[in-house]
């Protein structure tokens, strides 16, 4: 009977310690269809290249986030003008494709349609607006956080993108594992933004180290190349002295 007892407590406290555990971390079982899972895949990897490379390859998200803008704003002004159906598709086609090629042609353009709409993401994603107000306030905090991005190109480039990436692919990690709670979708996104970041804050540096050592390459040349230059100007000038003159200054 006490080996029973004893058994029966320790099961007895092993069912509550991971029932307490469950509840905090939450742990679920989602049902998850194959086109959900190809769905977050895809997010994961669009996610994770955001996170990673946002700064490296600037110029397709500055393209992309053109297009998404572009669109969106013809559709808008091509309503309010009382167009409809295909007019208002081709007219937003048409101006994502131009704002498009603008924010990959001019680069800070694009560093501003980048920042503008992850941090008005982001925002949106923290404060749930659920009025007007909270939403004007997103677009203000987007708004400043791009104007900033103009004069601090790659570091809020950097930063912006490792951090939006990083809830992206992390949201769609978090849906594909077997638990729920706030807090390790949180954990996820911070490891990820953390890891992004510093990767993007590498790259970065390496590209510098590179171009300085680039430019020191060149004037190394250049200095050897005057250098040369005016021994071969100090040689033509001892050429074309006359003898006369080489004896007079002896």
């Amino acid at each position: 009977m006490n080996s029973i007892s004893v058994n029966d407590m320790l099961e007895r406290l092993q069912n509550y310690i991971f029932g307490e555990l469950a509840s905090g971390v939450g742990i679920e079982h989602h049902v998850l269809t194959q086109n959900t899972v190809a769905v977050l895949a895809a997010t994961i990897v669009v996610g994770l290249l955001i996170g990673f490379l946002g700064w490296k390859i600037v110029r397709v998200w500055a393209a992309l986030a053109g297009f998404v803008l572009g669109f969106v704003l013809g559709v808008l002004i091509s309503a309010f003008a009382g167009l409809s159906g295909t007019g208002v598709l081709a007219a937003g086609f048409i101006t994502a494709v131009v704002l498009a090629v603008l924010a990959a042609v001019l680069y800070r353009v694009g560093v501003f349609l980048i920042v503008l709409l992850s941090v008005c993401s982001l925002a949106i994603q923290i404060l749930d607006p659920q009025n007007g107000i909270l939403l004007a306030v997103c677009l203000v905090i987007a708004l400043v956080a791009a104007i900033l991005s103009v004069r601090f190109v790659s570091v809020l480039t950097i930063f912006v993108t490792g951090i939006y990436g990083a809830v992206v692919a992390g949201t769609a990690v978090f849906e594909l594992l077997p638990v729920s709670g706030e807090l390790i979708r949180v954990l996820i996104c911070i490891i990820l933004a953390a890891g992004g970041i510093a990767v993007q804050l590498l790259l970065e540096s390496r590209k510098q180290k590179k171009a300085s050592l680039k430019k020191a390459e060149q004037i190394r040349e250049e200095n050897s190349t005057a250098n040369d230059v005016e021994r071969a100007r100090a040689m033509m000038d001892d050429f074309g002295k006359a003898p006369e003159d080489e004896e007079d200054e002896d």
